[in-house]
């Protein structure tokens, strides 16, 4: 927590950092010199009232001049005793904050640039759901009718997946302002700058053209709020659309936009979780380490702390078994986004996986955002060893960083050339190469806040049931 600073000595430090940004020029006197300078202008002051006062029949009581008196010494004795505070906050600020340009130009300093960042990115989602919306209406009165394709990993690729990864990372995020920027449709080919617009080899129907324009315009404008220097050790993780198959099937509460923001090291220390689709929309945003969080959630009535969120596909014996283990209940969900916010929203109490099928644009956004409200999503071999919370690394990169010899098999998911996986084999991989950089391979144990207190629990659960059926990692 912060230290309790008197509302005079806030407005001071604020003021001597914004001076450049308001226009005042030359040195800033030294703190001792400004502390005097200013007891000496405020009695200076008071007398000079108390002198027209008197001129004017409204002569200060002695009572009154001596609480002035008083309230001066007081004043004098704080900026005293706050000295080392005040120089701390000035150092601070001078390191952590940074400009961003207000609607009429104006520059605002800000210790809290997470926080920022994920107010700007959820003024980013807000803008570009109308455009969603309106694919999404389209996508669902004409299935399949021009407006999606088939991507070879069986996933649907849709003209809105393309063009709003395109918005964030060639627009809102661009312009080096990041370390790295990894999205999920890397390899489409996108343009919205020459009619007609494309998305690789589909032609955007010219009913979109006027919405593209527009969310493009705002984009251009909420970038400009990004301060260039102070996120260039952060590497972005963008998923345009987690629940592309949802979206393109008429399923568009389970579909998210999953951004999320990774320090140095890989690990998210800020995140957005968005459903568009949802009527009104759901969200959730956070940044731990600047006591970040906000959202607007649909959460269930009653909760379901006992609940055991599952994929739709079939559940490994191991996940099987741990929730009979728990005397949990199953509670089927879909798109990883969904299923972190659905633990947020008490419809669940846990996710927890061994198998694989998801990537980090899947965890970075989601780790964080879970991260900020208490929660956790790590990694599970760590957690069954010591019960360590060990997050996967999120940075750009051209290998996996979270791949460990001989530790899973590969399948259709993971392998970086599909033509080397043979359907019904259980190949165990020891060469990097083979595996694509961003698969998740080391399932995953993910919980809210008010489940934490059951981690010991699950994995007395979990070493119980890995003796006859130990986790499947692909």
């Amino acid at each position: 927590p912060r230290p309790a600073i008197p509302r005079m000595l806030r407005f001071a430090v604020l003021l001597i950092a914004a001076a450049p940004a308001l226009g005042f020029s030359g040195a800033v006197a030294p703190l001792s010199l400004r502390r005097h300078a200013t007891i000496t202008r405020g009695a200076t002051k008071w007398s000079s009232l108390a002198a027209n006062r008197n001129k004017r029949g409204m002569a200060l009581s002695m009572n009154a001049q001596s609480d002035l008196t008083d309230e001066i010494a007081v004043l004098r004795n704080e900026l005293v005793r706050k000295d080392a505070i005040i120089e701390g906050l000035l150092a601070t600020l001078a390191v952590t904050s940074r400009s961003t340009k207000g609607a009429k130009g104006a520059t605002l300093a800000s210790s809290t640039p997470l926080t920022d960042l994920c107010q700007l990115t959820k003024e980013a989602c807000d803008a570009v759901t109308p455009l969603l919306q309106a694919f999404y209406a389209k996508i669902t009165d004409d299935r399949h009718g021009g407006a999606s394709k088939l991507k070879s990993d069986a996933t649907y690729f849709t003209i809105a997946d393309g063009i709003v990864q395109h918005l964030f990372i060639e627009y809102l995020f661009a312009g080096n302002k990041f370390a790295q920027i990894v999205g999920e449709e890397d390899e489409s080919e996108i343009n919205i700058l020459n009619k007609p617009y494309t998305v690789d080899d589909l032609m955007v129907p010219e009913e979109f053209n006027v919405l593209i324009q527009s969310t493009l315009k705002t984009f251009q404008q909420l970038s400009s709020r990004i301060d260039s220097d102070i996120h260039k050790a952060l590497t972005v993780f963008v998923d345009p659309i987690d629940g592309t198959r949802e979206f393109a099937t008429a399923q568009g509460d389970y579909v998210s936009m999953l951004i999320g923001f990774n320090d140095a090291k890989g690990k998210p220390v800020a995140g957005m979780m968005y459903r568009p689709l949802t009527q009104p929309v759901s969200w959730a945003a956070g940044a731990a380490s600047e006591e970040c969080v906000m959202g607007q959630l649909d959460m269930a009535d009653p909760p379901v702390p006992k609940g055991m969120l599952i994929t739709d596909a079939t559940v490994s014996p191991f996940i099987s078994d741990l929730i009979d283990e728990l005397g949990y209940e199953r509670v089927r969900s879909v798109a990883s986004g969904n299923r972190a916010l659905m633990l947020l929203e008490g419809k669940g109490g846990a996710y927890i996986r061994d198998t694989g099928g998801f990537a980090k644009w899947d965890t970075s956004g989601p780790t964080a955002v879970l991260d900020a409200y208490g929660g956790t999503m790590s990694k599970l071999p760590p957690f069954l060893k010591d019960q360590s919370l060990e997050g996967y690394t999120h940075l750009k990169s051209s290998s996996n960083l979270d791949f460990v010899p001989g530790q899973i098999t590969m399948t259709l998911s993971n392998a970086k050339d599909k033509s080397t996986f043979i359907k019904g084999s259980e190949v165990i991989v020891n060469d990097v190469k083979t595996i694509k950089q961003y698969s998740c391979l080391q399932g995953l144990v993910a919980l809210d806040k008010s489940a934490m207190d059951q981690l010991p629990t699950i994995r007395e659960a979990m070493l119980k049931v890995q003796k006859m059926d130990p986790p499947t990692y692909n």
